[in-house]
């Protein structure tokens, strides 16, 4: 574990460096601005809305709410990875205030401060929004952003309760772990519609656009990380997740944005996501020497989303929802399995006829769910006039809940090992011996994999030699702090043995040292991954996964009603006047 005072400053430069540079672009819009506001407070304001409206064409307060979120969100996300390649690398840290703790938890409260911007640049500009509170111009979607950051801040007191209830975990999907990752997720969204909300009365400049098309594509990386244990290695549910996240991802973001940016949108928000998970990759492995975060392509279903909307237009949403749907689910998904495989995601995945059966028909269904969504929330943005029935959405939203439980069951079977080791200082080929020797014939996935190694995680195939008996393909460490197990799947069976786990004093965890031959029974993964938990009462639990529904549920009625207030297309955008003199559109709505 590294101590507090390892943390040197170019670790909390990362968090530093954007907000100051945000301060910096801040006062530089000042300088450049224009107006005659005699009050002083009013006046530095007014001078950000004034130059942020000349240069994208967006009013001010929608640009000034939207960019200092997007600066908050890139806090947030670089935090986040970081924080889990760190846990993986490194397993528990002795402090909470961590850099990338404390990125996570400004960015998230960066969502309060950037719809509390907008609220104070659409009262100054005299905005019409969607409430007026007696001088207060309130956008609706300032009310998501700051229901979401409330959210996403409010899981770090309940994931300190549940850790002092369960004992500490390192897994990414624990309630208040997923109420954080959802509540910022589900930021990007905010913002897009942030600039919606304001698209009637701007005339977007190349830069406006520019930013537009942005904020678009931070929804799809928004959309991926949940996805995150499987893109550092370590996963500790079924691999039939992968693709259904994936598909969901696709399915609602994409189809989306092709329908709300009009063409090529898919493409332009495939692009910008990948640079920004490249960079993410750069930042996380190249300069923080941390587990490589893998991250999916979706190509395959930009192309996918793009043609079908060439060859069948928009005009009739349902039609081009089923048939963008089923075919992302199909093809795209072809292609995102090849690219799983080719980068090695996850751990070592196999592709038996069970689990081919389960991707072809959970694949397809999360996809058409997600792009019906999609489609209706791009149709929202587009205030296009054709919609999507509201029995279908509601069908779409069950079928995707249906495609997350079904392979949420972790089970044991009854499976042995015999485990050999081939020792070079402190490397080993496992050697591994199953009964019933045919444990692994339908597995989707069965490997040896090492963690905690402080940079990197190994994954090594187990290659079969005699019926029931197999090699490692790589050595793998067996000293140290690393962390070694061999991993089986079948169906819904996650199991695993260990090869090699160091004491643990602080948690009172004995070793499991690397010897020469060893037996064990299968257990479930998170007996080994999460030795760390301890159990606790199922009260607990019960409310914490309750509040984790109740919260998801109202940030998905905030973002549908948020969706359907985005005002009609209607008066043309007149060029910006003083912000002391506001102008003729800018009369408050009054509820």
């Amino acid at each position: 574990m590294i101590a507090a005072a390892e943390w040197g400053w170019t670790a909390w430069a990362w968090l530093v460096v954007p907000l100051a540079s945000y301060c910096i672009v801040s006062l530089t819009l000042f300088f450049f601005g224009r107006t005659d506001e005699t009050n002083p407070l009013k006046f530095f304001f007014s001078q950000i809305g004034d130059t942020l409206e000349r240069i994208t064409g967006y009013p001010g307060w929608s640009m000034a709410g939207t960019l200092s979120g997007l600066i908050m969100l890139l806090v947030l996300v670089i935090g986040f990875y970081w924080d889990v390649a760190w846990h993986i690398d490194n397993g528990r840290d002795n402090q909470l205030f961590t850099p990338s703790h404390v990125m996570i938890l400004v960015g998230l409260g960066g969502l309060i401060y950037a719809a509390g911007i907008a609220v104070l640049f659409a009262s100054i500009e005299k905005a019409k929004t969607a409430f007026k509170v007696g001088p207060l111009h309130i956008p609706w979607s300032a009310v998501l952003l700051t229901a979401l950051g409330t959210g996403g801040v409010l899981a770090f007191p309940i994931d300190a309760l549940w850790h002092n209830t369960y004992g500490i975990d390192v897994t990414l999907w624990s309630p208040p772990h997923i109420q954080l990752v959802v509540s910022g997720s589900l930021g990007t969204v905010a913002l897009w519609l942030m600039l919606s909300e304001a698209r009637p009365w701007a005339e977007p400049t190349l830069l406006g656009t520019c930013i537009h098309i942005l904020t678009a594509g931070t929804v799809l990386v928004g959309m991926s990380t949940l996805q995150g244990e499987f893109d550092y290695g370590v996963p500790q549910f079924q691999v039939l997740y992968l693709p259904v996240l994936i598909m969901i991802a696709a399915g609602f973001t994409l189809v989306a944005a092709r329908r709300a940016l009009g063409p090529w949108g898919a493409l332009k928000v495939t692009g910008i996501y990948l640079v920004l998970r490249v960079f993410l990759a750069f930042a996380i492995h190249g300069v923080l020497d941390h587990t490589v975060p893998h991250f999916p392509l979706y190509l395959g279903s930009a192309l996918i989303v793009e043609g079908v909307a060439w060859w069948l237009g928009t005009e009739q949403p349902l039609r081009l929802a089923l048939v963008t749907g089923a075919l992302v689910g199909t093809v795209g998904l072809v292609t995102e399995l090849a690219w799983v495989t080719l980068w090695g995601f996850s751990t070592t995945a196999r592709l038996p006829a069970s689990l081919a059966l389960k991707i072809a028909v959970l694949g397809p269904i999360a996809a058409v769910a997600a792009a019906l969504i999609g489609t209706a929330f791009g149709g929202a943005l587009a205030k296009a006039h054709e919609h999507i029935p509201v029995a279908a959405l509601a069908a779409a939203g069950m079928a995707i809940v249906g495609a997350l439980a079904f392979p949420l069951p972790r089970d044991v079977g009854p499976v042995t090992a015999t485990v050999r080791l081939q020792q070079i200082g402190s490397m080993a080929t496992v050697q591994v011996a199953l009964d019933p020797p045919d444990a692994a014939r339908t597995a989707t996935a069965f490997a040896v994999s090492s963690w905690q190694g402080h940079s990197e995680t190994i994954k090594a195939d187990l290659k079969q030699v005699a019926v029931g008996r197999y090699v490692s393909s790589r050595p793998v460490p067996v000293t140290g702090t690393w962390k070694t197990m061999v991993s089986l799947q079948r169906g819904s069976e996650v199991m695993a043995v260990p090869v090699y786990l160091p004491a643990d004093p602080a948690i009172g965890a004995p070793a499991v040292p690397a010897v020469p031959e060893r037996t064990e029974r299968f257990v479930r993964n998170t007996v080994l991954l999460l030795r760390e938990t301890r159990p606790g009462p199922a009260g607990a639990a019960v409310a914490a996964w309750t509040g984790l529904v109740v919260m998801c549920s109202l940030y998905i009625a905030l973002i549908a009603v948020t969706a359907r207030r985005v005002p009609p297309l209607s008066p043309p955008y007149q060029p910006a006047q003083p912000f002391s003199v506001p102008p003729a559109w800018a009369a408050p709505a009054r509820v």
